[in-house]
């Protein structure tokens, strides 16, 4: 799933308005990594599939929010039960 992953998203690199959001093979690598780890590889080349005109920073909302999914909040909130 990774290898599919990386060959899908490989073809926005390069792309971007301007100099600052220009998708780079760093960011490609990246974001491999980061969706390997929330398991969310297929979310991604469904949503690119459906959406071939969305730029290669939409996939960033893909992502799950704090450490390995944990929200701050549900941090806190573990912290305080002690």
């Amino acid at each position: 799933m990774e290898k599919k992953l990386r060959n899908f998203l490989e073809k926005y690199i390069g792309q971007g308005t301007q100099k600052n959001d220009t998708v780079t093979q760093e960011a490609v690598d990246l974001l491999v990594l980061t969706a390997r780890g929330d398991h969310i590889e297929q979310e991604i080349i469904d949503y690119g599939t459906a959406h071939p005109e969305a730029p290669f920073w939409d996939f960033l909302n893909f992502i799950k929010p704090g450490l390995d999914g944990i929200t701050q909040e549900e941090l806190l909130a573990d912290g305080e039960e002690d």
